[in-house]
């Protein structure tokens, strides 16, 4: 669809037949559950309680931030969408919840509200399309009050090296082996760490690491589709990826909490 098209029935209809709504996918709903459920155990082992403050940075339609708000946290959502944000209230308003939810760059909103400080702070699936992922970085544990929470997803460098390995492209794999960021066979801009890369890099932040958890293990290396699956399916597919508490970078996330 053309742009001038697409922004038109946005503007208009609120309206758009490509937009991927992350909250209304059954798969995402799925996936949203293990990063709540990390949060959760992590915000109840550090005290935080469930009307405490969070922040979710790059919340898109509200896939988090919803959930968060029927927990009890006071949540505020920042997203440099305004139609994904238009999604988002909506949703919260049909789930009978109260969210605050403001349009812009992160790290410019929260420039804007240096007074600003968040018992957890959340940023999934976001980085590792971002270029300047470690200004990002800072920015969010900046607005980590003491004592409070930092989790964030990051992109695994196994799950490159393993997609480019089902599509025969050893050239990719050979890239992907000597780097961490850059273009990755369709030439667009992505990031990769390993866990060692990743502690050093929360470490430089000041923060304490607290876990690195799997992120959608066994349905992206199995191919399984949660939306395809029985409830009692999906529940026990649930807990098998909750159980992987060892950390482990086969996944296609890595959730890494860490504590200021």
């Amino acid at each position: 669809m053309q742009k001038t098209v697409r922004k038109l029935l946005r503007a208009v209809a609120d309206y758009d037949p490509d937009y991927y709504d992350m909250y209304a996918d059954q798969n995402e709903a799925f996936f949203a559950q293990l990063y709540l459920e990390r949060i959760r155990r992590h915000a109840e082992a550090a005290g935080i309680r469930f009307d405490a403050k969070v922040l979710e940075a790059g919340c898109q339609a509200g896939r988090l931030v919803v959930p968060l708000a029927k927990m009890g946290f006071e949540v505020t959502g920042v997203d440099t969408s305004r139609f994904a944000l238009r999604r988002a209230r909506e949703h919260a308003k049909q789930a009978s919840v109260n969210a605050t939810f403001v349009q812009g760059k992160v790290q410019e909103v929260l420039a804007d509200h240096p007074e600003w400080r968040f018992d957890i702070v959340v940023c999934a699936e976001v980085l590792y399309l971002c270029q300047d992922y470690r200004d990002i970085l800072r920015t969010l544990a900046g607005a980590v009050r003491p004592g409070g929470l930092l989790c964030v997803s990051h992109r695994p460098k196994f799950y490159y090296l393993l997609e480019a390995l089902r599509q025969y492209d050893l050239a990719s794999v050979v890239q992907v082996q000597s780097r961490s960021e850059g273009p990755f066979r369709d030439a667009a801009y992505y990031n990769w760490q390993t866990e060692e890369e990743l502690r050093r890099l929360y470490a430089s932040l000041g923060l304490t690491w607290q876990a690195l958890y799997p992120i959608d293990r066994y349905a992206w290396l199995s191919g399984a589709n949660p939306s395809q699956m029985t409830s009692e399916q999906r529940d026990r597919l649930r807990e098998l990826e909750l159980a992987s508490t060892e950390a482990t970078s086969m996944a296609r996330y890595v959730l890494v909490i860490a504590a200021r």
